[in-house]
């Protein structure tokens, strides 16, 4: 009982699923915005009972994608 338990903050380097708090935060846009962004598929969604999570890859991924399409434009 005189473990010690370490927390990470929510969304840190060691989380594999982000709320969408945590991704439209992260990524500095509105809630509408992801859930525009899912709605159009350029990011995944994980549904857990009712609450709704984006894998923290397919963040970095559009993050990527977009860019890239920066880059070359």
């Amino acid at each position: 009982m005189n473990e010690v338990i370490k927390y990470r903050t929510p969304g840190g380097e060691d989380t594999l699923l982000l709320t969408v708090r945590e991704a439209y935060l992260r990524l500095r846009i509105s809630k509408w915005k992801l859930y525009d962004l899912i709605g159009k598929r350029q990011l995944d969604r994980v549904k857990i009972g009712r609450r709704t999570f984006l894998p923290v890859g397919s963040v970095e991924a559009y993050v990527r994608k977009i860019w890239q399409q920066e880059s070359f434009a």
